[in-house]
């Protein structure tokens, strides 16, 4: 009796209820067609499952990084003081906007002449160090005289990495090398996210196993802010399994060079990084032979 004399004291209640009632059926009834289906032209299947070393540093290298790369409050001061003491701030007349002196001239670099390194935030989850980027770069000697040899190493980078190269063109002239301004001389790959990872599951399984003669990366390569670069022979170019298949295809196998970027703020860090991924770093240094 309650519920009845309610409707009737208040019959905009009811009201209500039907509306909604009959809103939601209309809504069941015409659902919104899927647009992002198989007979769509503009079908896009999306990340259907993550890449098997990206998924290992989310799950377990992360973990790892933040506690090998912690530092206590005390640590953490000396080393930013210690970057802002090896790179000290402009002056007060260099900072001046309004200083006559300094229109219409290019910016002063900070005092001392060396490179800057940045100075890392407070450390938290974000500053756990990951892979940022790689580039794989291929300098082809033999494309000074004919510019056809360009050809294999765009084709073997665009295979190893699943991305379009770039042409190289040198920047100055060398007269002893015959080497014009202007010239293509090389080509260059930058690749992020899952060919990234990619790459680096098949340099690390396939490539580098059956490498001879290469004693891994030296423990003093690093540019002193997480970016570590190495360099490999032509016989390394040809062990990746889409070259090997098709190696005829190549009438020219050179060497290259890997630089991976990374988010650390040190060498040790990047280091760290890099050798979570099985990448081998040797400490001693490899001894030259006497011919």
């Amino acid at each position: 009796m309650l519920r009845i004399n309610t409707f009737k004291k208040y019959p905009f209640i009811n009201a209500t209820k039907i509306f909604l009632t009959s809103r939601c059926l209309n809504t069941l009834g015409k659902s919104k067609p899927s647009t992002n289906t198989i007979d769509n032209l503009e079908f896009y299947p999306g990340k259907s499952s993550m890449i098997r070393l990206e998924e290992f540093y989310d799950n377990t290298l992360s973990d790892n990084l933040m506690i090998l790369s912690y530092k206590d409050p005390r640590t953490e001061g000396e080393f930013i003081k210690k970057r802002i003491k090896q790179h000290p701030p402009l002056t007060k007349a260099a900072q001046d906007v309004d200083n006559p002196f300094k229109k219409n001239r290019p910016p002063i670099k900070p005092r001392g002449g060396k490179k800057t390194q940045p100075v890392p935030p407070p450390q938290s989850h974000e500053t756990i160090p990951r892979l940022d980027e790689i580039y794989i770069h291929c300098m082809i000697k033999q494309a000074i005289h004919n510019k056809q040899h360009l050809l294999s190493g765009l084709m073997a980078l665009q295979c190893i990495t699943s991305e379009r190269p770039n042409v190289v063109y040198s920047k100055t002239g060398v007269a002893n090398w015959k080497l014009r301004a202007g010239m293509p001389i090389g080509c260059v790959v930058n690749i992020k996210g899952p060919p990234m990872y990619t790459f680096v599951d098949k340099l690390v399984e396939i490539v580098l196993p059956r490498l001879k003669e290469w004693y891994g990366v030296p423990l003093s390569s690093g540019d002193g802010n997480g970016n570590i670069a190495m360099g490999f022979p032509s016989s390394a170019l040809s062990l990746f399994p889409e070259v090997e298949g098709n190696y005829d295809s190549f009438p020219l196998m050179t060497g290259f060079d890997v630089i991976f970027n990374t988010t650390a703020y040190t060498d040790h860090e990047a280091r760290a990084l890099l050798s979570g991924f099985q990448i081998p770093f040797n400490e001693k240094k490899r001894k030259r032979r006497n011919i």
